[in-house]
Order: C-alpha cells, then sequence, then structure tokens
C-alpha cells in the first residue's frame, strides 16, 4: 500500500483504474450531454438537394446578360415551387420559377432572385440587372458531403449536435453507459433529513453534495444510506457494493482516529488498498482500494474537503468511465487581490473567488477555509493551488487556479 502520495501520483493510479463502463444505444431526444460511442459517417449530402436560401425566383443567370435599369430582362413565371414540393419541370430559356424558402431548385436554373429585387406583373418578372450563376443557391452537401465523418467517438453531445444528428436521420445513437456510483456516508454522528436535530448530531449533507457532484460528472448516483461505525458494517455495505455498482466512494472514517475505519473495512471486504493520504490539504486522509475492478474512494467526512478531494480525484475518474475526453478541469494564472496569511506544509487547495479584469485573473479567498466549512465552498468558483511549504501569499503574487464547473458557482 502507498501512503503520502503526492496529488498527482493519487490520481494517476485512480485512472488507471477507471474504466469505460460499456455503452447503451439511446434515443437521439435522451442524447444531450452524453458522449458518443461511435463514429457518425453522413449516409447522404446535407442539404440532400440543391435549394434557395430565401423567397424569390430561381431562373437561368445567362437569361440575364445585358439587363439594366433602363432594358430589364423580361421572363416569364411558368410554375412554383414551395418547400417540401418537387419541381415539376426544369426550367427553358427565358422562364422562371418562383420559389420559398427551403424550396428545392428545379433543373436548369441556377440562381435565384430576391422577390423584391424583381418588379412582377401578371406571369412576368423584371429583372434589371445581370445575375451571376450560384447565387442565393444552397449546394447538395454544401453542410455536409456524403459519407463525411461529421463526428468521433468522444464527442460531447451538445445541443448542435443532436440537431445534426437529427438531420442525418438517427433516431438512435450509441452512447457511453453513466457509470454507476454508490455513495456511503460513515459516522454515528450524523442524522437523515426530516429527523429532529439532536446535541451533537449532525444533518448528513455529503451524500447529497455528493449525488449533485457525480451527476455534474456524468455519472448516476445511488445513496446507500448512512452506515455507523462499525468496520464489518462498513465491510459489508462495500463487499455488496462492489458487486452491484461502477464505484464507490465513502466520505467520513478515513482518518486516523479510532472511529475511523474505512482503511481497514476496505481490506476486511476483500479489496486491495492503492494508498491512503495524499499530500494536499484539505483531504489528507484519502484511501482509495480496488476489488474486482471497482474503485473505492473513501473521502474526508469534512463537507469541503469531500468536495474538493472529490473534484481533484473522483469527479476525472467518473468522466474518464462515463466516456469523455477532458476530464480535468481548466487551470488559469491568476493575481491574488489580497492576502493569505497561512501556510502549510502539504499543497493546499484555496477556496477563491476568480474574476477576469483589466487583462488578467484575480483572485479573492472565498471566506474561512477549515476542511469543514460549506459557505465557503458555496461562494467560491476556483481552487488556488499553493505548493506545499509556501509561505503566506501575498498581494498581487501569482498563483495557479483551477476553474470550477459553472454549475458549481453560484452565478452561474
Amino acid at each position: 500500500m502507498l501512503q503520502s502520495i503526492t496529488l498527482e501520483k493519487a490520481a494517476a493510479i485512480i485512472l488507471d483504474h477507471a474504466l469505460p463502463t460499456g455503452t447503451e444505444k439511446v434515443c437521439v431526444t435522451e442524447s444531450f450531454e452524453r458522449i458518443l460511442a461511435e463514429d457518425i459517417e453522413a449516409e447522404f449530402p446535407l442539404p440532400p438537394f440543391r435549394r434557395t436560401p430565401l423567397d424569390g425566383f430561381a431562373l437561368r443567370a445567362a437569361d440575364t446578360a445585358g439587363a439594366s435599369t433602363d432594358e430589364p430582362i423580361i421572363l416569364r413565371v411558368v410554375q412554383t415551387v414551395y418547400a417540401g414540393e418537387v419541381p415539376p419541370n426544369p426550367l427553358e430559356a427565358g422562364e422562371a420559377c418562383a420559389v420559398t424558402t427551403g424550396a428545392p431548385l428545379p433543373e436548369g436554373s441556377d440562381t435565384v432572385i430576391k422577390f423584391e429585387d424583381v418588379a412582377q406583373e401578371g406571369n412576368t418578372i423584371a429583372v434589371n440587372r445581370p445575375l451571376r450563376a450560384e447565387d442565393n443557391v444552397v449546394s447538395e452537401g454544401e453542410d455536409v458531403a456524403l459519407g463525411e465523418k461529421v463526428l468521433e467517438v468522444g464527442a460531447h453531445i451538445t445541443p448542435a449536435v443532436v440537431g445534426l444528428l437529427a438531420s442525418l436521420g438517427s433516431e438512435k445513437v450509441r452512447v457511453f453507459k453513466k457509470p454507476r456510483v454508490a455513495i456511503v456516508s460513515i459516522g454515528d454522528e450524523l442524522i437523515g433529513l426530516g429527523q429532529p436535530l439532536k446535541f451533537g448530531k449532525i444533518y448528513n449533507s455529503n451524500q447529497y453534495t455528493l449525488s449533485a457532484q457525480v451527476r455534474e460528472a456524468g455519472g448516476i448516483p445511488f445513496l446507500l444510506g448512512t452506515i455507523p461505525d462499525d468496520t464489518g458494517a462498513i465491510a459489508a455495505t462495500l463487499k455488496q457494493a462492489s458487486d452491484e455498482y461502477d464505484l464507490i466512494i465513502t466520505t467520513g472514517g478515513a482518518s486516523v482516529g479510532r472511529k475511523d475505519l474505512v482503511k481497514e473495512a476496505i481490506r476486511v471486504s476483500g479489496a486491495r488498498i492503492l494508498f491512503w493520504k495524499v499530500g494536499i490539504q484539505p483531504g489528507t486522509p484519502v484511501v482509495c482500494g480496488e476489488k474486482n475492478g471497482k474503485l473505492i474512494v473513501g473521502l474526508s467526512g469534512n463537507p469541503s474537503a469531500a468536495t474538493i478531494t472529490f473534484l481533484l480525484l473522483a469527479r476525472p475518474a467518473i468522466r474518464t468511465m462515463a466516456g469523455y475526453k477532458t476530464v480535468n478541469l481548466p487551470e488559469v494564472c491568476a493575481l491574488m487581490d489580497q492576502p493569505f496569511n497561512k501556510t502549510s506544509k502539504h499543497r493546499r487547495f484555496l477556496r477563491a473567488t476568480v474574476t477576469w479584469e483589466n487583462g488578467a485573473y484575480h483572485a479573492v479567498p472565498a471566506g474561512i477555509q477549515s476542511p469543514g466549512a460549506l459557505k465557503s465552498m458555496v461562494l467560491c468558483n476556483a481552487l488556488v493551488s499553493m505548493p506545499p511549504g509556501h509561505g503566506p501569499l501575498q498581494r498581487a503574487e501569482e498563483v495557479a487556479a483551477i476553474l470550477l464547473p459553472a454549475s458549481y458557482c453560484l452565478r452561474g
């Protein structure tokens, strides 16, 4: 078992054991924000036919040669084609066809002029300028060519991707399965919502925070409730969960106190312990095990510590299992607008508010930095990374800041 390792080493170990959980076909209407598990090639071009992008008249550019305001060219309107219709006849010399936006162009036509740019009288129009071939014409395959690979495995399905899939006639699409993530809370002091708050007890907030974090990361959370501080009970829960779920996350009981039993419970459950303790603050007492290819990640019971270590270690694993190509959060360089007077022997992650001003990112500590304080986690939108052994941060000092997902941030 590795002990007291770096964050980078812990992340690498976890990602080595985080494997995609398979694929499934879903309706395109349910594919939003899923990750594509197949390449998509166009079985027909887009658009599938030559069409007009506006209301006007389709005609032959050659027929307008020499047209002017003094000597307009007169053409006969011989047919009308609306969007969704098939042109009945090809255009002959001297003829025009009235068309509406999206309508197919009749054979023989090669340009379109707007309705408002001609003078119409009866079934004739007067064109007072020469037109060029292909003006106002959307060509077949202009957007997507026949056989073109338009999407690749790992693509994040956005609203525009949903529209593209639908345009290509994809009723169903293959995506990566969302990992099923079990969340286990541990501690005699925890009570459930709806119960009266007694002295010495606290509400089990972590399971709800982690549930939301799992959803944001691309997984499906399953709350397995609160387990008392009992090694056998914890081990039995982990053993059963490893048979049913793709990943197990525990919170509480991971430190060095008499009732911190998760590490021993992981061993008793038959799992192999991969590491214990990571050189970060908050969240040092992280423990990670593996059983039958399933990861068990034990987080601190302190709310902000659990949230932060989830972001740094569990979130990349879930995103990897869900098929995402980008699994880590973006990092920017920022300037401290306020000093931070504490130091730490471990690498410290400071909850901060980062803004963009005058061409640079600026960071301000976001309230109390205690591992048990939750309000500062609500107020922050970034984590400022302080190297181990670094002294107090000074005003205007350059720091590395990890930006949190928009859904974590109070102002979106």
